[in-house]
This record gives C-alpha cells, structure tokens and sequence, in this order.
C-alpha cells in the first residue's frame, strides 16, 4: 500500500533534530512519496538537500508563499522564474503559491498579483499547483474563475471551504489537499467530504504544523499522513487501501510518479 504526502515541509528546521527518523517512520507507514513546496528564498537550499539525500522519495515544488510576498516579491519571483526557465524538470509542480489574509489584509493586491504571475508559470511549463488558502476564500475563487477554461490544474491545499467552494472546485477540475484539519471536530471538513466523495481528494499532512487527532498540538509529521488515511476510511466507509488507492493514483495524476 503506498501513501503520497503532496504537501509536507520536510526541511522544516523542526524536523532537523531527528530527521532521519522522520525518514524512517514514514517507511514504516507505507509513505513512499512527500512533496515539498518552497516557501521562500530559504527553504530552498534545504529542500535541495533533503532531494539529494532522499532521491527516490522526495520531489519538490518551486513557488512563493502568501505570507513570504514582500515588498521585493517581483525581484524574488524573477529569481524563481529563471530557475524554471533553466531546470522545468526538477519541478512536480508551482508551490506553494495562494492567498493568505489571516496574518495581514493589507497585501492582498500584491499577493494577488504574485499569484497571476505564478498561474502563468503553470500554463508556461504545464505544471500544477499547491495552493495555500486561508480566511481568503472569496478573493482566491475570483483569481480562479477568471482562468477557467485556461488549462489549469492542482490542489487546493489544507482545504477548509464550503461544500459549494469544493464542489465549484472540483467542477473546475482541480483536487483537495486533506490533511490532519479534516480529523479536527469542529472543523465541518468531514460533512464536506461525504459530500463529495473520494475521487477528487489527496492525501497531505503539512507537516510540522496540522498534526491530526490524536496528535494534535504537537509536532506533525509525514507519517501521521497514515492516519489521516484512517480517519477518511472510516468518515468515507471506505477500506484504508481503498483511500491509500484512490489519493495515490490522484496525486500519481496531477504530480507524477
């Protein structure tokens, strides 16, 4: 059974005091793939790392984060299109890119304006995204709707939206990233996913941050990415391989193998 971490911050520096052990017991859990998206100019250098050392697990992102679009995002966002432009192999995909107004309202335009720029990359070299949403729903679906029919293609990373968010979403062809929020009571994300059902949905941890229940609060990890597989079999009535199955070949769909 093999299960496919699509959004996990492996180079976390909290991971740094027992990585190889992180490692080991995602093995252990059946997690044969993590992605990474970069977050900013220095995530990147451990993430090529991490690559280096574990080759056949370890795939990585290129993209600006919401809350990383600073006043220079323009001049950090040519640096990251020359990398593109020299190496589009070395990338599964433009991440994690996206929207954030929890932490400031007052960069929405030029978080907005990185985000354009970073769906053109994806169309360029035909690539899929990961995207980070958060108390930004509205804004985010405006941007979307404005390139549908344009050949876009991702996740909706963490997603937390409404019914009617997931099913526009998935009507616009893009997949969910479910992660340890959905094993959260109070979080509604579960009634979502009875709705929808299965055949849109990936599997991610976020890891160090979301740990699932009944880690929670403490340090997340990609091998908890197992038991949010779980905790969907039972919510979806589903098997554990039927979730581990399904997700994979989706995340196989979007991201490669």
């Amino acid at each position: 059974m093999l299960l496919i971490d699509t959004h996990t911050h492996l180079d976390n520096p909290q991971l740094e005091p027992d990585r190889a052990e992180v490692f080991a017991r995602m093995k252990q859990a059946g997690v044969g793939r993590a992605l990474i998206p970069n977050v900013d100019d220095e995530s990147w250098p451990r993430m090529q790392a991490l690559q280096a050392e574990y080759p056949e697990v370890v795939r990585l992102m290129l993209g600006l984060h919401p809350c990383h679009v600073g006043e220079d995002w323009v001049e950090v966002l040519d640096r990251y299109e020359a990398r593109w432009s020299a190496t589009p192999e070395a990338f599964v995909a433009v991440g994690e890119l996206g929207l954030d107004l929890y932490w400031d309202q007052t960069t929405l335009d030029r978080q907005v304006a990185a985000l354009e720029r970073q769906l053109e990359w994806c169309v360029r070299w035909n690539k899929p995204f990961s995207m980070h949403v958060r108390e930004a729903w509205g804004p985010t679906m405006d941007v979307l709707r404005t390139w549908k029919g344009r050949g876009l293609r991702g996740v909706l990373h963490c997603f937390t939206g409404s019914r009617e968010i997931a099913e526009e979403l998935i009507g616009m062809g893009f997949y969910l990233g479910i992660g340890g929020v959905a094993t959260f009571p109070k979080a509604g994300v579960t009634d979502v996913l009875r709705a929808v059902g299965l055949d849109r949905l990936v599997l991610e941890t976020d890891s160090p941050y979301l740990a699932p229940v009944p880690f929670r609060g403490k340090r997340n990890e990609s091998a908890y990415v197992r038991r949010v597989a779980e905790y969907l079999a039972v919510a979806l009535d589903r098997t554990v391989a039927e979730v581990a199955e399904v997700t994979s070949r989706n995340a196989q769909h979007i991201f490669g193998p």
